[in-house]
């Protein structure tokens, strides 16, 4: 066994030894889906349950910077969308056509410190943490909802969600709803060009080239 073929042994026996199977599998489905079922909505409810959640996570200072605006009325999400840009890698996509586009999203906002100043750097940080949240929590979910999570949005969305720029920035903008195509995790050597850039076979199937465990560890 090899130095590399060691490492992974070792996580995988403790990902059984120590109960984490379950947890590894969550965190290998909490994949970027791009492509919902649009016939069946996300429900109010559930993401403001999703929100419930994100507020208890850790925060720098406990300062509890962060806002949340919760969309879910079919008209509301088609106003949020159209502010969105979808897939970077994917110069000739334009995002997710009509009935395969999300039903729900949470934007995440923070709350700046002085009138028109930049939020607090810490927020960037406390963002993530929230999202990522949200994302595993739809994912465990019964039925399991997916999404995405967008730093790609207009300046005219903090106007079309009605809120106060001179109050609030807007951070992120997380995507949900039933997914409706498959994502894949592959080995980074899977890449077609050798890149980390996710791509998309002839069946339609999303691939997303990961680095292994070795390749990370320093």
């Amino acid at each position: 066994m090899t130095e590399n073929e060691s490492v992974s042994a070792q996580a995988a026996s403790a990902r059984d030894e120590y109960g984490l199977v379950q947890m590894a599998n969550l965190v290998a489905s909490c994949r970027s889906f791009r492509r919902f079922d649009e016939g069946r909505r996300v429900p109010e409810g559930f993401l403001l349950e999703l929100v419930d959640m994100a507020r208890l996570c850790a925060n720098g200072a406990n300062r509890q910077l962060l806002r949340f605006r919760v969309v879910s009325d079919p008209a509301a999400c088609d106003a949020v969308f159209a502010e969105l840009a979808w897939a970077g890698y994917f110069k000739d996509w334009a995002g997710p056509a009509v009935g395969e586009r999300p039903t729900g999203y949470v934007v995440i906002a923070a709350e700046r410190g002085a009138a028109g100043k930049p939020a607090a750097p810490i927020v960037e940080v406390d963002c993530g943490i929230a999202a990522q949240t949200m994302m595993l929590a739809a994912r465990s979910a019964a039925p399991s909802y997916a999404g995405c999570m967008l730093k790609a949005f207009t300046l005219r969305l903090i106007d079309v969600l009605g809120l106060d720029a001179e109050r609030y920035e807007l951070k992120l903008v997380c995507a949900f709803g039933l997914p409706a195509e498959e994502v894949r995790l592959e080995p980074l050597s899977a890449s077609p060009d050798g890149s980390i850039k996710y791509w998309r076979d002839d069946a339609g199937v999303h691939h997303v080239p990961k680095r292994s465990l070795e390749d990370v560890l320093i």
